[in-house]
C-alpha cells in the first residue's frame, strides 16, 4: 500500500513538471509586420541615363501602417548576365544619399547601360531589423543610345521679368527644358507637353537674378521618350520698366533763378530725376545725374524772356520715364 502510494505521488509530480503545473514559461516575441510591397517600379530615360522611381510603401500586409520602414534594396538583372537579379543598390533612408524624394517617390539612375542590352529591376523593401517586404513587380528596358546635346548657337533674350530662349530646329526630335532653382537637380521639365518647336519662354521671373537653364533633346520610339544630355545656359531678366512719369511740376522765378519742383514718386527702386531745360528747339539737359530732390534751382537764365522746364524719373537700372508736363515760365518782361 505505501509503495502504490509512493509511486502515485512521482506519478503525480512529472505529470506536474510536463504542464508546468500552472506556471508561465518565457512569453514568446510579437511578431512583427510584415512591410508591404512598393507596388510598380517604373523608368524614364532623363539626362541621357535611366531613371528609376517607385512610391514608398504605406501599408504592411496585414493593412496596418508602415512604422519602421528602414530601406530599399534594388536588384537588376541584364541579358548579358544570364537574367539573375543581384543586389544594384541598397538605400538607407537615414543616410539621405543616392537618392531623391519628390512626393511620395523615390527616384535613383543608372547610367551603367550597354546599347542593346536588355535591363531589368524590381525593389524590395526592408525594415530596421532587415526584415524584407513584398517585392515589386519587374521593370524592363531594352537600352538604346539616348539623343546627343542640341546645338550650342542657343539665342537668349533678356527681358523685364522674362526670358526667352530659341535654338535650331533638328527634325525628329522634341525638346524639354529644365530649370536650376538653386542647384537642385530639376527631375521634371518646365514645359508640360514635349515642345514641337524649338523656343520657350519662361515668364514671372526676379529682375538680376541669375537663371541656369537646360535645353534637351528627345526621340519618341514606340510611346517611349528617349531624353539626351541636356546643354546648359545662363541668363538674367533685366528691368526694362520705367519709373511713372513725374507729376505736380511747378516753376517760379525769383530774383535771378528760377525753382522748380514735383511730388515725389513712390517707387521702391528709384535712383532720381532729370531736369531738362526747352529754348526754342533746343533742350538742355541741366542735371549731370540723377537727383534725389524734389527741386532744382536754375541759376543761368541768360537773356531769355521765355523758359520751358520738364523732369523726368530714372531707376536703379536706368530706366528712365517719359517726360513730366512741359511748365512754361516769363522770364523777363
Amino acid at each position: 500500500m505505501l509503495r502504490k502510494s509512493i509511486i502515485l505521488i512521482l506519478s503525480l509530480g512529472i505529470i506536474c513538471v510536463a504542464v508546468s503545473c500552472g506556471k508561465k514559461g518565457n512569453p514568446l516575441p510579437k511578431q512583427q509586420p510584415v512591410l508591404g510591397g512598393v507596388g510598380d517600379i517604373s523608368g524614364e530615360v532623363k539626362d541621357g541615363v535611366l531613371f528609376l522611381s517607385f512610391a514608398l510603401p504605406t501599408k504592411n500586409i496585414d493593412g496596418s501602417e508602415v512604422v519602421d520602414l528602414a530601406g530599399f534594396k534594388i536588384l537588376k538583372s541584364c541579358s548579358s548576365c544570364e537574367e539573375t537579379f543581384e543586389t544594384f543598390k541598397e538605400i538607407r533612408l537615414e543616410e539621405e544619399k543616392g537618392f531623391t524624394i519628390s512626393g511620395n517617390k523615390i527616384f535613383i539612375y543608372d547610367d551603367t547601360l550597354v546599347n542593346g542590352y536588355r535591363y531589368s529591376y524590381k525593389v524590395m523593401p526592408f525594415t530596421s531589423r532587415g526584415v524584407m517586404g513584398d517585392s515589386s513587380k519587374v521593370f524592363t528596358i531594352q537600352w538604346q543610345d539616348p539623343p546627343s546635346r542640341p546645338a550650342v548657337n542657343i539665342k537668349i533674350t533678356e527681358n523685364d521679368g522674362r526670358i526667352e530662349l530659341s535654338w535650331p530646329k533638328e527634325e525628329g526630335f522634341f525638346y524639354n527644358v529644365y530649370r536650376h532653382d538653386k542647384g537642385i537637380y530639376p527631375l521634371f521639365p518646365m514645359n508640360k507637353d514635349l515642345l514641337s518647336m524649338s523656343f520657350f519662354v519662361d515668364s514671372g521671373l526676379i529682375n538680376g537674378q541669375q537663371y541656369t537653364y537646360e535645353i534637351r533633346k528627345v526621340r519618341v520610339v514606340e510611346k517611349m521618350k528617349w531624353e539626351g544630355e541636356g546643354l546648359r545656359v545662363e541668363a538674367t531678366p533685366k528691368d526694362l520698366t520705367p519709373p511713372s512719369i513725374p507729376h505736380g511740376i511747378k516753376a517760379e522765378k525769383r530774383g535771378s533763378i528760377v525753382q522748380v519742383s514735383w511730388v515725389k514718386n513712390t517707387e521702391s527702386d528709384l535712383a532720381g530725376y532729370n531736369v531738362y531745360r526747352v529754348i526754342g528747339r533746343s533742350t538742355q539737359k541741366l542735371t549731370k545725374n540723377p537727383i534725389q530732390e524734389t527741386q532744382f534751382i536754375d541759376h543761368n537764365l541768360g537773356s531769355n524772356r521765355f523758359l520751358s522746364y520738364y523732369v523726368t524719373s530714372v531707376d536703379i537700372s536706368g530706366n528712365e520715364s517719359e517726360p513730366s508736363r512741359e511748365i512754361i515760365i516769363i522770364v523777363k518782361e
